[in-house]
């Protein structure tokens, strides 16, 4: 098992203001990680180049940056937004292209699988049956892009606020998110496991792990205290990380383990943000211990 994380380890400045991913890549490098997750959220960012007429240059860009530190790209986030909530029909157009150009950019750079979220149709309530129907229906273009761009779509649980109006998100439940992965019918479709929204659903990781087990094709290591989604990073919250590992290892889980912690070190100076980053490597050699573990364990 190779650590990775995301490039949104050190994508924020105290100000508010967001650091170019090709500075992520290079302090990744730095701290010794080879096996980054490529987030494509940042094309959000109304000044992302992923948005400019020549984006395929960027993408040429970060693939010689990799290239140049040794450092290699296997799996990424999709830009996001409400798919089933959204009626201006501007923001559907560019969320959409900007969907589409993440998914083509991600093959272009050797990505094997990359993650996004299932929606939910609100007003269906408790009928998750609809956001299911839905969800297949959405997905299916972005699936083929995809099976073309030669990579997978790992779909992502969710989970649900503990504040108002507490509605029921598709997808908070494993059970749902291997049933909609299953309805595909494709190799092109897996799930990403997020260790921080299952913290955030009462935690049984290796219970989950179990039930979604070959349809895991990656995963998001964070952590919280249980109330919300924090992002932290592992040992800062509550999560049951012996546990969390033994899952993985009970299910013979040789993919990447891969970090989404943006928020651990958000308001760190950036002269101070490798220290977050050493942190991070340190943290993650100590899971990846705890897999090893549970591997010997699991052997005998």
């Amino acid at each position: 098992m190779e650590l990775s994380t995301s490039t949104n380890i050190a994508a924020f400045c105290p100000n508010g203001e967001k650091n170019p991913m090709a500075y992520s890549i290079e302090l990744c490098a730095q701290a010794g990680y080879r096996v980054l997750d490529l987030n494509f959220c940042e094309a959000m960012n109304p000044r992302s180049r992923m948005r400019d007429d020549d984006w395929k240059s960027y993408v040429d860009e970060i693939g010689e940056l990799g290239a140049r530190l040794g450092v290699r790209y296997t799996q990424s986030h999709l830009p996001y937004y409400d798919i089933f909530g959204t009626a201006d029909p501007d923001r559907i157009r560019t969320m959409e292209e900007l969907i589409r150009r993440s998914i083509v950019a991600s093959g272009m750079l050797g990505v094997r699988w990359t993650v996004t979220h299932p929606g939910t149709v609100y007003e269906a309530g408790q009928d998750m049956e609809i956001s299911l129907r839905r969800n297949l229906e959405y997905y299916a273009p972005h699936v083929e892009t995809a099976a073309k761009a030669g990579i997978g779509i790992a779909l992502e649980n969710d989970f649900e606020y503990k504040t108002r109006p507490y509605q029921r998100i598709f997808c908070s439940s494993v059970g749902e998110l291997c049933d909609l992965c299953d309805a595909f019918h494709s190799e092109h479709v897996g799930v990403c496991y997020d260790f921080g929204h299952a913290n955030l659903t009462g935690g049984f990781h290796r219970q989950n792990l179990n039930r979604i087990g070959h349809r895991l094709k990656a995963v998001h290591v964070q952590d919280n205290h249980g109330m919300s989604d924090e992002h932290l990073m592992p040992f800062f919250g509550n999560t049951d990380w012996a546990e969390a590992m033994a899952g993985l290892a009970d299910i013979g889980y040789c993919g990447e383990l891969t970090y989404e912690i943006q928020e651990f070190g958000r308001y760190v100076p950036n002269d101070l943000k490798r220290h977050v980053v050493d942190l991070s490597v340190v943290i993650g050699k100590h899971l990846i211990a705890l897999y090893e573990k549970a591997q010997e364990e699991k052997e005998h």
